[in-house]
């Protein structure tokens, strides 16, 4: 890829790239609902909202924390609810950001996934890494 490529790729938007209304969960969800969604929807996480009226963004939940929560604690209390293992205030970026730096924050804070928001807090969008590959992909043809 030339130098001048790689440079124009760095500067793309998050709005460029973002799933644009991505699937969300709220907090009262049951994690057996939420397990059972992101394994057919194929997806590894699930922004979650306050309520899906206002999408006001509370928190992040994958795969990975109902994963690690199996060996702590029992999952299978039909009362365990997303709440229970999500990431509250999970790292954000907004739309108009570039995709140099979401890379960095991806890559110092070791994470898939950020929930794109606006000045409200509220979810807009996900960028995920399958997304960015698909993009460097495409600029490599």
């Amino acid at each position: 890829m030339g130098e001048d490529r790689l440079q124009k790729f760095s500067k793309i938007k998050v709005s460029e790239i973002m799933i644009k209304d991505p699937l969300s969960i709220t907090p009262d969800g049951k994690i057996s609902a939420t397990e059972l969604l992101m394994l057919r929807k194929k997806i590894g996480g699930l922004p979650v909202v306050k309520d899906q009226k206002n999408n006001q963004l509370i928190g992040i939940i994958t795969q990975r924390d109902i994963r690690l929560a199996r060996f702590a604690m029992s999952l299978e209390s039909p009362n365990t609810t997303v709440k229970d293992l999500m990431t509250s205030e999970p790292f954000v970026v907004k739309e108009d950001e570039i995709l140099r730096n979401v890379l960095e924050l991806m890559f110092e804070k070791n994470i898939q996934r950020l929930p794109v928001v606006n000045d409200n807090n509220q979810l807009i969008g996900l960028i995920v890494q399958n997304q960015i590959l698909k993009k460097l992909f495409d600029y490599m043809k």
